[in-house]
């Protein structure tokens, strides 16, 4: 029996917003699926941030050789090869709906519906991010058009992002039947009810949240008014005062982002627990929306044939190290949740690091095609116990380059200096930054080493850039 994918992705979502990792949070639907599946508990992204973080997933590239450091770039081209293609290849019917984002935004995603086609997909059903809702044509677009909610939309995301504060936590002015997430899984599931059972299907469904703003509809939100959410990591210290400096350092002072420094700036501790209680109100809402997915395919008893799996981009500091968004190395940026649900499939926890990249070959392993991909590789052997193939792992945003290995985890800036420095097993918070100090000099420039090492097998093993 040939097996049916179901892919959830979420943007934004943070490693450990789960209901059995944080009882703040009401996600009964991932709960339910994270109980029966192998939960890889220490995934990072490849780039925290959207469209870097998704391609390199499409192909196994790293953003450096995809030259896709940031949302700017151009993204992959349609002669890219992914391991969407190699299941589409195998005979399945594919499809995604929702965000996609592996190459920029047009002005309609309608018009360049062939170009995602060519990465492998077949039906295609695209929205951008949430903050280009109403100015990026889509089905959704159109949708808002005919409900006269578009102006609406509109201006309220003027007043969040240019006359207000981006950590606004107000809701949405939208009826919840017309949020984007609710509308994705409307357009999933008009497709599921219908998708015939003589032929494996391949879906993906790509939610745009819980990324910002901060708008969950009122009757989410209000399921969290009264709670406490967990106090913000504090930013660490670092060990020396005159350590090299970076990214992280430059959206604290300025000179990354003004209007983003003074925001953080201005945030008090009530903002961020507003704001948190959105996120979570807005976490729970693609947590029904799942259960709606999934209720679906009971329904039409799929389950027992479908693996099934929700992973993300990229998390999302919510005020974390006295930071907003994500693009950056810290944890809840880079870190990212990866549940596999296998049919018969005994649950288990992988706690061995792996990269999100390596999702792919993965899912065309398990369903019986062999699909290696530039620098990803299967994890199935680590689900039977065997050792991680990768002994040094990468995620690369704005020029700087994240490397975990030998227990640490070290940032190297655009020179690359190294300007943060954790131990991941002292000091898994993140507390302290011991880059500069000299007690690390030598380690500091062991991972140097590391580094070059790494890179000389990016231009040996990485195929060319697309």
């Amino acid at each position: 029996m040939s097996y049916n994918l179901l892919f959830f992705m979420a943007d934004q979502f943070v490693y450990n917003a789960f209901g059995h990792l944080n009882p703040s949070i009401q996600t009964p639907n991932l709960d339910r699926l994270a109980s029966g599946a192998v939960c890889f508990s220490n995934c990072y992204t490849n780039s925290p941030l959207c469209m870097p973080a998704r391609t390199a997933l499409a192909t196994g590239l790293y953003p450096e050789e995809l030259r896709a450091m940031d949302n700017y770039a151009a993204g992959l081209t349609p002669n890219a090869q992914t391991w969407m293609q190699g299941i589409r290849d195998a005979g399945y019917e594919t499809s995604i709906f929702g965000k996609v984002h592996l190459h920029k935004f047009s002005p309609d995603l309608r018009d360049f519906a062939w170009q995602t086609q060519s990465y492998g997909y077949q039906i295609v059903d695209e929205l951008p991010g949430p903050r280009t809702y109403a100015s990026k044509r889509s089905s959704y677009y159109d949708h808002l058009e005919k409900q006269g909610l578009l102006e609406q939309y509109r201006e309220d995301m003027r007043l969040r992002y240019e006359e207000g504060h981006v950590y606004d936590s107000r809701p949405t002015p939208l009826p919840t039947r017309d949020y984007a997430d609710v509308y994705i899984a409307d357009r999933a599931l008009d497709y599921l009810e219908r998708v015939s059972e003589g032929r494996p299907w391949f879906s993906t469904v790509s939610f745009g949240g819980p990324h910002d703003p901060w708008d969950t509809p009122a009757e989410y939100a209000k399921r969290y008014r009264n709670m406490t959410p967990p106090a913000p990591l504090a930013a660490p210290r670092s060990v020396c005062p005159h350590r090299p400096t970076g990214v992280y350092d430059e959206l604290l002072n300025g000179k990354y982002d003004p209007g983003l420094t003074e925001d953080l700036r201005n945030m008090t501790p009530e903002d961020i627990r507003a704001l948190r209680r959105s996120y979570y109100g807005h976490v729970t809402l693609i947590d029904e929306q799942i259960g709606r997915i999934l209720d679906c395919l009971e329904r039409r008893k799929m389950l027992d044939h479908t693996i099934i799996v929700f992973t993300a981009d990229h998390g999302e500091e919510n005020g974390d190290y006295g930071l907003l968004f994500k693009q950056t190395f810290f944890e809840t940026s880079v870190r990212v949740p990866m549940l596999v649900s296998l049919p018969g499939r005994t649950p288990e926890t992988v706690d061995a690091p792996v990269e999100l990249m390596d999702l792919g070959p993965t899912l065309c392993d398990l369903l019986g095609l062999s699909r290696k991909l530039g620098h990803a590789r299967s994890l199935t052997p680590l689900m039977h116990g065997q050792a991680p193939e990768k002994q040094v792992l990468a995620s690369q945003i704005f020029g700087e380059t994240m490397l975990l290995c030998r227990g640490y985890k070290a940032v190297f800036n655009r020179r690359d200096d190294i300007y943060l420095l954790f131990d991941r097993q002292r000091d898994p918070e993140e507390r302290e930054n011991l880059a500069g100090s000299r007690q690390t000099k030598t380690l500091e420039n062991t991972l140097r080493e590391d580094l070059r090492a790494w890179r000389l097998q990016l231009n040996t093993a990485g195929g060319t850039p697309t």
